[in-house]
């Protein structure tokens, strides 16, 4: 009976201290330390987790690598800890030892876990972000009207938020791991990959003029009018949108989202953070007004559109960063409205957006001046009048990149394409249409964005402003189709990406406030079963004259 309680007795310490110790290994494989010592492949990924938001937040609470990647639960947990015995014969194997090797491997092992989180319904995500913790009305506009889409649709976290601890692999929205998940516009994709409908003379028609302002004439009292919010940019270039540990946030720009579902209602604050410099901006922009709200109203007839524009005028603050505080002496202000289509890519989701780069003049990545005239490119492109890079378009050059990798800089200007794939895009109708009123001198510019930003004189657009009481009202008299080459001819039946800029106070280059992308038709019924739902913000009213 003694040898039988002392037996037991050894295998209950035995037990104990094996339980112990075996849980001790355990949590020490669990720790930052394990997984950044003994793995320094880890070491890549952990110096990009850094600058996220898991790991350093204004809550003081962070997560490290088991919390994400380790279930809680005794069995699961035991499961990952067998599955992770693949890992070790890799790394035993030299399999990622490298970072060239881990790049090359970044989107096979982002599917791994992509699909592991959307078969256990994000399970590691829940242990901190449970949607019964979470109270709506408490969060902000875009982050309760997207998380109250996603639980009556039951989507799980990571199908929003892929990319918020670790930077994502390159073409990683076309991973099939996503394939049919999302909403994706067919149309969208390089311009090669689109039909492109030519533009030919007839298309064009004849050379058009506007003898007079007729806009201004109109009565609008019968036309509805949009409210739409014109906020700073900042630097936050389409290069920066498309990258989501810089973007950040919800659903990623590349599944098919426009720029306003996300963030309509939010054109206040985010004008507010680049006056402040608290993101988006690095240049001191002093007392400059951070949004503008402004009412649009269009209408049509078979041969024009006409616009009425509509804003408060501001006081005038200085811009510390120019001598003097004002940037275009000439323009008290300037107002451009922009057109584009489905044969521009992004066009659809972001506008004129498109065109604004990250090595743009006034941008993070803008080239020095010595590179500019140094640069074969110089007698292609209008640099140095132009002040540095312009806007451009990605389908004009060969490569853009995105999240500017081991130092290289965002955009792609020095990667020009040939003359002749420039005019094949032009002819195809891959650009933005332009149109500029100068309220110094009342001059009117028509132009387009494609290699860069053109501009010339038109006679088929009429722009005019005055001020009372402290508003703005413009007018817009402009051809449908004006017969002049960039200016878009524009087809009734067809749906048209809108964007406006208001260069006010004196401002000039990227210092402007603009508007998201609106959708544009003209006087359809049913917009919703004509382009798809949630397309069509302006709707032009026809009338007679």
């Amino acid at each position: 009976m003694g040898a039988s309680l002392g037996a037991a007795m050894i295998f209950f310490v035995a037990g104990i201290i094996f339980w112990g110790g075996f849980n001790t290994v355990m949590e020490a494989t669990n720790s930052y330390k394990f997984c950044t010592g003994a793995c320094h492949e880890m070491n890549w990924v952990y110096e990009e987790y850094k600058e996220r938001p898991h790991y350093q937040n204004a809550t003081g609470v962070g997560a490290i690598c088991s919390d994400c990647h380790v279930p809680d639960a005794w069995g699961p947990k035991m499961v990952r800890k067998i599955q992770a015995s693949r890992e070790v014969w890799h790394w035993m194997l030299g399999t990622i030892d490298t970072e060239e090797k881990f790049e090359a491997k970044r989107i096979h092992l982002a599917e791994n876990v992509w699909r592991s989180m959307l078969r256990t319904d994000s399970r590691e995500c829940r242990n901190c972000h449970d949607w019964s913790a979470m109270d709506l009305e408490q969060q902000a506009a875009r982050a309760s009207r997207e998380h109250a889409r996603a639980f009556e649709q039951g989507m799980t976290c990571i199908e929003c938020h892929q990319g918020i601890a670790h930077q994502l692999p390159e073409a990683w929205d076309e991973s099939p791991v996503w394939a049919g998940r999302f909403e994706v516009d067919a149309e969208a994709g390089d311009a090669a990959d689109r039909p492109a409908a030519p533009r030919d003379a007839e298309d064009l028609g004849e050379a058009a003029s506007v003898e007079a302002n007729v806009a201004a004439s109109l009565d609008w009292s019968d036309v509805p009018a949009i409210d739409l919010t014109l906020f700073l940019p900042g630097q936050a270039s389409i290069e920066w949108i498309q990258d989501g540990s810089s973007h950040g946030g919800g659903r990623a720009f590349g599944f098919g989202d426009r720029c306003l579902w996300c963030h309509q209602g939010e054109e206040a604050d985010i004008g507010a953070l680049a006056v402040a410099g608290e993101k988006i901006e690095t240049y001191d922009l002093g007392d400059k007004r951070g949004h503008v709200p402004m009412s649009v109203r269009a209408a049509f007839d078979d041969d024009y559109l006409y616009m009425q524009f509509q804003w408060e005028a501001g006081e005038h603050a200085p811009l510390p960063f120019i001598e003097g505080g004002v940037m275009d002496p000439d323009n008290p202000f300037k107002l451009t409205v922009s057109l584009s289509d489905e044969r521009v890519d992004m066009a659809e989701r972001a506008g004129c957006w498109a065109s604004c780069h990250h090595d743009s003049a006034y941008m993070p990545d803008a080239p020095e001046a010595e590179a500019l005239a140094a640069s074969e490119l110089a007698e292609r492109l209008d640099l140095m009048s132009a002040g540095g890079v312009t806007k451009y378009l990605a389908e004009s050059r060969t490569e853009i990149e995105i999240r500017g990798r081991r130092g290289a800089a965002r955009g792609g200007w020095d990667k020009l394409r040939e003359d002749a794939e420039i005019e094949e895009l032009l002819n195809a109708g891959v650009y933005v249409d332009l149109a500029r009123y100068n309220s110094g001198d009342g001059s009117v510019e028509s132009g387009y964005i494609l290699d860069e930003r053109h501009f010339s004189d038109s006679q088929a657009i009429a722009f005019s402003a005055e001020e009372q009481d402290g508003v703005w009202t413009a007018y817009l008299t402009r051809a449908l189709k004006t017969g002049t080459e960039g200016d878009k001819p524009l087809d009734p039946e067809r749906l048209y990406s809108f964007n406006v800029a208001l260069h006010d106070d004196h401002a000039d280059s990227r210092f402007h406030h603009v508007s998201f992308q609106y959708g544009l038709a003209f006087g359809v019924e049913n917009p919703d079963e004509a382009f798809g739902e949630d397309r069509v913000e302006i709707n032009a009213t026809r009338v007679t004259r």
